[in-house]
C-alpha cells in the first residue's frame, strides 16, 4: 500500500478532521496480514461514522474489492433488503441462488466488507452477516449506532460486536475541526461569523454540518459578517430536513403554529390562568415530539425550539405578511418581562408598532456593553430613521451604529455613520448637549487612532472640536488626546509620575489612559508600571463596558505578558489557561490570542511540542477572528515553533515564501530569523545561526520590544552555549531586571563557571527547557568528574518528565567509527540537509518507504530520535566520509 493511501483523505479530497488517531487505529486493524479484521465503529447519530467510513474506503489498497452494505429505515421490514442492492450487482452462475453468490464473493481473499448503519438493517440481512463474521475470512467494517434498542435486530447487532477485533466509538466533533470542516470545504467564500454560525446551527452533528455546506455551496454573502444571514439562515434543503432529528413540519397543526411562534418569537412563556402565552397543549404536543424544551422561571413553564435549526426551517415556509401577525402575537405575550425588553422591542418594530426613538437608543447601549453587535446595530438603525425632525436623536442613532460597526471591524461603514452623526449634532448648533458631543469625539478618535491606525487624524479631528467642550468635558477628552498623540510620536512615554497624577478612575478616557499605559510599559518599559496599570484598570474596566468593551481582554493581556517579562512562567501559564477557559465559554473571539500567548510561553519556558500543538490550534482561530491583529505574528511563531521541533520542511516552506519587504511588524521578523536561525543551527552552523539574529534583536528593541528581544536573546543560549551567550549578553543585559537568570547563565558559561546550580535555579522558575539544556552542558563539562556528570544527567531527566517531552539518549563520551554504509552515509546527510523522504527516494531511485526503513536504521544506529539530532550526530563522528558535503552538492546518477 502506497504512503498517499494512508493519508486520512475523504473521497472529494478534503481532509478527515479531528479523526487521525482513531483513523489509524482502525486502518492498522483492517491492514493485519496475520488474518481478516472486524472493526465495528459506534457513536451517536450524527458524530460522523458514515465519513470515517468513506476516509477508510478510500486509504484501503486498490488491489482488494469493497462491498458496501447501507441500512434503511425504509427496509427494515423487508427480508434481505438491505443486501439486494450487493446480490443484485453479482454475477450469478449456474443454478446457484443469488444468497449463495454473495457468500462466495464475499469469502474471498482480500475482501472488505462495509456495512454502514447496522441498526437499520433487517434481521434477516444482519443473520447472514453474523454468519460472515463467524466465517472469519473477509474483513469487516461495521458502524452503528452506540444504542440499539432491546428487539431481534439489537440482538443480532450485539452477535455482531461479539466477532469485534476493534471497537470504536466516535465522540463528537469539537467546535475547532468543524470550523476546519467548513473551511476545506468552501474555502475564502465563507467568513468567520458565517462559519461559526454553521456550527452552532449543526449542534454537534456532522452529518448536519455536512448538509449545511452542501445547501450553503454557491452562497456569495456567507464572506459579509453582518450579512442578512445572521437574523435568519436562508440555506435550507431537504437533505438538512433529514438530517435534524425531527422534522418539524411534518407535525399536527396546533403543533406547526406553536413552532412558528417560537421560531419568530424566540423563547415565550405557556399560557396559564388565563395570561397570553403558548398554547399549552401545542407545547406539551411538541414537547412529546422532542421538537421543544421547557423549562419553569418567574413563576411560568417557558418554551424554546429544541435545535437551533428548526427555526430557520420553519421561517423558510412562513411569508412576511405572517410573520408580522406572530411578531405581534410574540409582542403580547412578553409584555411585563423586563429581562425581554430588547426582544419585545425587535418584535415590535418588526410588527410595524411604533417604538420612542429614545428607549431605542438606551437599549442599544445596552446591547452595545454586552457585545451583541448585530442588534445594537438594528436598534441604532431603527432610532436613527424614527428620530424625524429630532436632530440629537439620530445622531445618537448613528453614533450606536458607528460604535458597533467599529467594534466588528466594519471601518469603512463606521467611518460614514460617524459622518453622519456629526453631521446631525452640527444642524443642532448651539444646543447640542455636550457630554455627548464628548462621547462622541472619544468614540471616533478611538475608532480613528485603533481601527483605521490613524491618530494623527485622531488628534486634529478632536481638537478642532475642544472649543465646543466646558472644561470638564475638555479634560475628559485630552486625556484620551494624550494616548493619542503619544501613538502618533506627538508625546512620550508615560512615567511613574504621569500615572500617579491620573487619580482615580472616572472616566473611560482614565481607563484608556491606563490601558495605554500598561501596554506601552508592558513592551519595553518599566513592568512594576504596567502591573500597576493593569491592577488598577481591571478593577475599573467593568464599568465602562459600553464605551470599551475589549478594555478586560487588553489588559488580561498585559497582565500575562508581565508574569512572562518578570520571569513568572509558572504564573502566567495559569492565568492564561485561566483566561482561556473563560474565553471557550463567553468570548470565543478572543481563544485564538490566549493559544498564541500561552504558545510563546511553552516555547521558551521548555515544551515547543506543547507550542507547537497550541500555536496550530491558535492560529486556526485568529484565521475566523483575530481581533488583536496577530495572525502575521502567528505564522512567524508556527514557523519557529515547527523549525524547533524538528519540522523543518514546515518552517523552511513558510519562509521561502516571506521576503523581507513584507516584513513591517517587527516581532514578525523576531520569529522569522529564529525559524531560520534554528534551521541553520540543525544544519551545523549554529554560529552564523546566532549571529543572523543580530538584525531582528535590534530592530524589535528599536521598535519597543525590548523584552520579547530578550526572551529570543536567550533561545541563542540554547542553540549553542558559548558562543549565544557571548553574543547576546549585550541583549541580555539591556533586559537584566525582567531577566536576572538569563545574564546569570550567560555570564557563568562566558566565565566557565559551574552552570548546575543556575539550572537549578532555572529550573524552579518554570524555565525547565533551559534548564534541561544547561544541565546537559554541565554535564559534558565537567572536567572528567563522572559523580558531578552523573549528577547533572539525572537532574536533567527528571525535569525533562516534569516538562512532558521525550529524553533525549546520552551520548557516547569516546570517539566512535561511523557505523553507517555508504547508501547509508548518502541518505543520513540528505536528511540532515533537510530534504524530505520523498526528495531522498526520487534521488537515489528508491522507494518513499524504503527511505523511511533507512532512517529508521540509522537513528537506532546512531542512538538518536529522529532528524533533528542527526546533523549534530554527523558531525560528531569526525570522518571524511565520501558524501559528506551531501548538503552542498548532491550526488549525480553516476555515484548511485
Amino acid at each position: 500500500m502506497t504512503p498517499s493511501k494512508n493519508a486520512p483523505q475523504l473521497p472529494g479530497g478534503h481532509r478527515l478532521r479531528g479523526r487521525d488517531r482513531v483513523f489509524k487505529q482502525a486502518l492498522l486493524a483492517i491492514q493485519r496480514a496475520d488474518a481478516p479484521s472486524f472493526v465495528l465503529v459506534g457513536g451517536a447519530p450524527g458524530v460522523g461514522r458514515t465519513t470515517l467510513l468513506d476516509a477508510l474506503v478510500e486509504a484501503i489498497d486498490c488491489d482488494r474489492i469493497v462491498h458496501r452494505v447501507r441500512g434503511n429505515a425504509d427496509l427494515s421490514t423487508v427480508p434481505l433488503g438491505a443486501l439486494a442492492p450487493v446480490m443484485a450487482a453479482l454475477p450469478v452462475e449456474g443454478d446457484d441462488s443469488a444468497i449463495v453468490e454473495f457468500h462466495r464473493a464475499i469469502n474471498r481473499q482480500g475482501v472488505v466488507l462495509v456495512v454502514d448503519d447496522a441498526e437499520l438493517l433487517d434481521a434477516t440481512s444482519l443473520g447472514v452477516l453474523e454468519q460472515v463474521a463467524q466465517a472469519g475470512r473477509a474483513t469487516l467494517l461495521v458502524a452503528r449506532a452506540a444504542k440499539v434498542v432491546a428487539d431481534g435486530s439489537g440482538a443480532v447487532t450485539a452477535g455482531l460486536t461479539r466477532h469485534a477485533t476493534i471497537t470504536i466509538e466516535l465522540p463528537a466533533l469539537g467546535q475547532a475541526d468543524a470550523s476546519a470542516i467548513v473551511k476545506d470545504r468552501l474555502g475564502p467564500s465563507i467568513g468567520a461569523a458565517a462559519a461559526e454560525e454553521m456550527v452552532r446551527l449543526a449542534s454537534g452533528s456532522t452529518r448536519t454540518l455536512s448538509e449545511l455546506i452542501e445547501a450553503s455551496v454557491g452562497a456569495c454573502d456567507l464572506s459579509d459578517d453582518m450579512g442578512a444571514w445572521r437574523e435568519n439562515w436562508p440555506y435550507v434543503s431537504e437533505g438538512l430536513i433529514a438530517s435534524l432529528p425531527a422534522n418539524p413540519l411534518a407535525t399536527a397543526p396546533l403543533v406547526l403554529d406553536v413552532l412558528i411562534v417560537l421560531a419568530v418569537a424566540g423563547e415565550l412563556p405557556v399560557e396559564q390562568a388565563g395570561t397570553s402565552g403558548v398554547s399549552e397543549t401545542g407545547a406539551q404536543q411538541a414537547e412529546a415530539a422532542g421538537l421543544v424544551t421547557t423549562r419553569s422561571r418567574d413563576g411560568r413553564i417557558w418554551v424554546e425550539l429544541a435545535h437551533p435549526l428548526y427555526r430557520p426551517v420553519l421561517l423558510s415556509t412562513v411569508s412576511e405578511l405572517a410573520r408580522a401577525g406572530f411578531c405581534a402575537a410574540g409582542v403580547d405575550m412578553l409584555d411585563g418581562y423586563s429581562d425581554h425588553r430588547v426582544r419585545r422591542a425587535l418584535l415590535q418594530l418588526a410588527a410595524g408598532y411604533p417604538v420612542a426613538p429614545q428607549l431605542l437608543i438606551d437599549l442599544a447601549h445596552r446591547e452595545l456593553s454586552e457585545r451583541r453587535y448585530a442588534t445594537a446595530i438594528t436598534l441604532g438603525e431603527h432610532a436613527a430613521g424614527s428620530a424625524g425632525a429630532d436632530a440629537a436623536l439620530r445622531a445618537a442613532g448613528e453614533y450606536v451604529e458607528a460604535q458597533a460597526l467599529s467594534q466588528i471591524g466594519r471601518s469603512r461603514e463606521a467611518s460614514e455613520h460617524f459622518a453622519s452623526a456629526w453631521a446631525a449634532l452640527n444642524s443642532v448648533g448651539a444646543d447640542a448637549d455636550r457630554p455627548f458631543i464628548a462621547a462622541l469625539a472619544q468614540a471616533e478618535g478611538n475608532h480613528l487612532a485603533f481601527r483605521e491606525l490613524r491618530p494623527d487624524v485622531a488628534v486634529s479631528r478632536v481638537e478642532s472640536i475642544l472649543h465646543r467642550l466646558d472644561d470638564r468635558d475638555r479634560a475628559l477628552v485630552e486625556s484620551d488626546l494624550a494616548k493619542w498623540r503619544l501613538m502618533s510620536g506627538q508625546g512620550i512615554p508615560l512615567g511613574v509620575e504621569q500615572l500617579a497624577l491620573l487619580g482615580p478612575v472616572e472616566t473611560p478616557g482614565d481607563l484608556n489612559l491606563l490601558i495605554m499605559t500598561a501596554t506601552l510599559q508592558t513592551m519595553g518599559g518599566n513592568l512594576t508600571l504596567a502591573g500597576e496599570a493593569v491592577t488598577r484598570g481591571l478593577a475599573e474596566c467593568d464599568r465602562f463596558r459600553q464605551v470599551l468593551p475589549n478594555a478586560r481582554d487588553l489588559l488580561e493581556l498585559s497582565e500575562v505578558l508581565v508574569l512572562s517579562f518578570t520571569s513568572r512562567f509558572t504564573d502566567a501559564r495559569t492565568a492564561a489557561r485561566r483566561n482561556l477557559a473563560r474565553a471557550e465559554k463567553s468570548n470565543p473571539s478572543a481563544r485564538g490570542i490566549w493559544k498564541f500567548v500561552l504558545a510563546i510561553i511553552e516555547l521558551h519556558a521548555g515544551s515547543p511540542a506543547r507550542a507547537w500543538k497550541l500555536i496550530t490550534e491558535g492560529r486556526r482561530d485568529l484565521v475566523w477572528r483575530d481581533i488583536a491583529g496577530l495572525l502575521p505574528t502567528a505564522d512567524a511563531l508556527s514557523a519557529a515553533v515547527a523549525a524547533r521541533t524538528g519540522r523543518f520542511a514546515i518552517a523552511r516552506s513558510w519562509l521561502d515564501q516571506l521576503t523581507s519587504a513584507e516584513v513591517v511588524d517587527p516581532k514578525v521578523e523576531l520569529y522569522a530569523c529564529l525559524a531560520r536561525a534554528w534551521v541553520s543551527a540543525a544544519s551545523g552552523r549554529p554560529g552564523f545561526a546566532i549571529r543572523s539574529l543580530g538584525p531582528a534583536l535590534h530592530k524589535a528593541v528599536d521598535g519597543g520590544h525590548l523584552y520579547l528581544a530578550a526572551l529570543v536573546a536567550y533561545e541563542a543560549v540554547r542553540i549553542e552555549p558559548v558562543v549565544g551567550a557571548t553574543v547576546m549578553l549585550p541583549h541580555l543585559l539591556a533586559a537584566r531586571h525582567a531577566f536576572p537568570l538569563a545574564e546569570s547563565h550567560a555570564r557563568a558559561v562566558i566565565a566557565r563557571y559551574d552552570v548546575l546550580p543556575i539550572a537549578k535555579e532555572l529550573a524552579e522558575a518554570g524555565l525547565l527547557g533551559p534548564a534541561i539544556d544547561a544541565a546537559r552542558w554541565a554535564a559534558d563539562h565537567c572536567n572528567g568528574d563522572l559523580v558531578r556528570a552523573s549528577s547533572a544527567h539525572r537532574l536533567a531527566d527528571s525535569w525533562t518528565v516534569r516538562a512532558g517531552v521525550s529524553m533525549a539518549n546520552r551520548r557516547a563520551e569516546q570517539p566512535r567509527v561511523t557505523p553507517l554504509t555508504d547508501r547509508e552515509w548518502q541518505l543520513a546527510c540528505g536528511a540532515a540537509a533537510h530534504r524530505t523522504s520523498a526528495e531522498l527516494a526520487a534521488e537515489f531511485g528508491i522507494s518513499v518507504r524504503t527511505v523511511d526503513n533507512h532512517l529508521a536504521r540509522i537513528y537506532k544506529k546512531l542512538g538518536i530520535t529522529g532528524r533533528r539530532e542527526l546533523s549534530a550526530e554527523l558531525s560528531e563522528l569526525q570522518l571524511d566520509g565520501a558524501y559528506e558535503g551531501y548538503g552542498a552538492e548532491r550526488p549525480t546518477s553516476g555515484n548511485r
